[in-house]
């Protein structure tokens, strides 16, 4: 998996502008795949290059003119080749989990800091993902939905694992 492929499935039913496409990114996709606007943009004008996507220019009176993207045949090939591809193993990089491993070169109390600061981040994107699951009720698609409960389950994993470890730093430190 790549940009290219996630860029690929989101203009798959319908163009958009790479502002469009970030903004689905952070709506949906953003806890288990991330791409900022320096990533976007420059795949899209590789895939235009490539003849995987079509520019439309939009005029527009009083501001920049508006880019839209489309998927082509030959980007659907190659989507559809993406999906039919083995699947790639999960590789997680976790800052948290690296400095929680060299943690006995830090203090208890910076643990604990880095502690709360992550349990916060998972926290806001629990509240997040969850507001998005009432937000759509039963309508989501089945396939959104899974992804969707996966990052809510996830994120109520990590803020139990860090309650946990919280308890028994607070135990150990007594």
């Amino acid at each position: 998996m790549n940009i290219q492929d996630v860029i690929l499935g989101f203009l798959y039913d319908e163009q958009m502008s790479g502002y469009d496409i970030k903004q689905m990114m952070e709506n949906s996709v953003s806890y288990f795949f991330d791409a900022s606007f320096g990533a976007i943009y420059p795949a899209l004008r590789k895939m235009e290059k490539e003849g995987l996507v079509e520019k439309r220019v939009i005029q527009q009176e009083g501001k920049p003119n508006k880019n839209l993207y489309g998927i082509t045949e030959s980007g659907k090939e190659q989507f559809q080749q993406y999906l039919n591809s083995p699947i790639n193993p999960t590789v997680t990089r976790s800052d948290i989990l690296i400095r929680i491993f060299f943690g006995r070169f830090s203090t208890k109390d910076k643990i604990r800091e880095w502690l709360l600061e992550e349990r916060d981040k998972n926290q806001d994107m629990f509240d997040n993902l969850t507001r998005i699951a009432d937000a759509c009720g039963e309508d989501m698609e089945h396939h959104k939905r899974f992804t969707l409960e996966f990052g809510i389950r996830q994120s109520q994993m990590i803020i139990g694992m860090i309650d946990e470890e919280l308890k028994k730093l607070q135990i150990k430190g007594e």
